[in-house]
This record gives structure tokens, C-alpha cells and sequence, in this order.
């Protein structure tokens, strides 16, 4: 091998190496956008029944039955809480309250609702059904 083909090789490497690092961290970026789009949609959607806070403690809260989800302590698994949000609580045996998401929001406000809540959820471990 020639010691330019060498050089050169070494250079595509490098910027191949710089290019991944760069995607990687515009990806990280675009995630943290997500999770704060999402926070945004769920204090204007979600925050009457779930609280601002997402613990379950709101003034409509109290008068449902049954109350509302802690979502800070919530351990449903990501495939359950995306479930959940798009299809509403009575497709998963819960609340008829819950309303079906993904009748009233875009794909993407779905997605970023869905980031925030998980970003805010201890481990996954349950299912809804």
C-alpha cells in the first residue's frame, strides 16, 4: 500500500469518525427537544387530570374514580405507556377517562408526549393489557 493511499485512508477515518460524533450529538440534541416539546404538550394536555407535576395530584383529580396515574412512579413498559397514551385508558382496561390520543394529536406530539412521560417514569417493568 502506498504511503499516500495510507494518508488518505487515515483522513476519510477521521472525518467518517468526526461525521458519527457530530450525528450522534445532533440526535442527543433533537431527543432533549422532543422530551421538552413533550413537558410543553403535557402541562397544556394532560396536567388537568395528571398534575403539573405528573403525580396524580390535580383539582380534577379528586373527583374522579379512578384517580389518575402517578406517572412518577408508574413502572408500565414503554410498549404499555405507548399503548396507553394513543389508545386511551378503556382499550387497556383502565380509565374511560384517558382520552385516545392519537385521535386528537399529531404523530410527532404523540412521540414527544410519550418522551417526556418515559423521561420522567422509574424502570419499566409493567404492562397495561
Amino acid at each position: 500500500m502506498s504511503s499516500g493511499f495510507a494518508a488518505l485512508q487515515g483522513r476519510l477515518r477521521r472525518s467518517l469518525a468526526a461525521a458519527a460524533l457530530a450525528a450522534l450529538s445532533a440526535s442527543a440534541s433533537a431527543q432533549q427537544a422532543d422530551v421538552a416539546a413533550g413537558r410543553a404538550l403535557f402541562v397544556a394536555r394532560c396536567a388537568v387530570c395528571h398534575g403539573v407535576n405528573a403525580d396524580g395530584q390535580s383539582n380534577l383529580a379528586r373527583l374522579l374514580n379512578p384517580k389518575p396515574a402517578n406517572l412518577l412512579i408508574s413502572t408500565l413498559s414503554a410498549d404499555a405507556r405507548n399503548r396507553i397514551v394513543r389508545k386511551g385508558g378503556a382499550a387497556v382496561g383502565r380509565s374511560s377517562v384517558m382520552p385516545v390520543w392519537e385521535a386528537e394529536l399529531a404523530e410527532a406530539d404523540l412521540v414527544n408526549v410519550i418522551a417526556y412521560v418515559a423521561s420522567i417514569a422509574p424502570t419499566s417493568t409493567g404492562s397495561a393489557k
